[in-house]
């Protein structure tokens, strides 16, 4: 019986919970930023204008956003608008994700939403650097060939 390392002990229990990856990330962020000084706008060409920006989270709702739009000002797209939008773009993506083997979802997921390198990667899993960066090229050629084979998603790409 082999002793498995710490590091091997979290990445067996990670990859056990398997993350939903590829779900809609929210809540949006709308960051606006202005000039902090006396004359807005006056000195933008200038280099040491410093700037200030204001964290506003996404309404949830069409209702929320224009309640908390100011008189006079635009409201901010709510989180049901740009799902609304995009709800053949979501559903096409995660049907494409949910096609991958659980080896290939737990690598995207500790790839790209964990945010772990190649290397601690292959330490972890005692395999060298090089096959692991060859799995992940294999599995970035997947995802590209299952996403194109939708057509929602093909049209998306080639809007004007």
């Amino acid at each position: 019986m082999v002793d498995e390392s710490e590091g091997a002990q979290l990445f067996n229990a990670l990859r056990e919970l398997n993350f939903p990856s590829l779900s809609p990330q929210r809540p949006w962020v709308n960051v606006t930023s202005k000039d902090r000084g006396k004359g807005y706008g006056h000195n933008i060409h200038r280099l040491n204008v410093k700037r200030e920006s204001r964290y506003n989270p996404t309404p949830e709702t069409e209702i929320e956003s224009l309640m908390s739009a100011a008189p006079f000002e635009e409201p901010l797209r709510s989180i049901e608008e740009r799902e609304k939008d995009q709800e053949d773009l979501i559903f096409a993506v995660h049907k494409t994700f949910m096609r991958l083997t659980s080896d290939e979802q737990w690598l995207y997921h500790m790839l790209v939403d964990v945010g772990l390198s190649l290397r601690f990667i292959a330490i972890v899993l005692e395999i060298p650097k090089t096959t692991l960066a060859r799995r992940r090229d294999e599995l970035a050629t997947k995802l590209r060939e299952c996403l194109l084979e939708d057509p929602r998603i093909r049209d998306y790409l080639t809007r004007e």
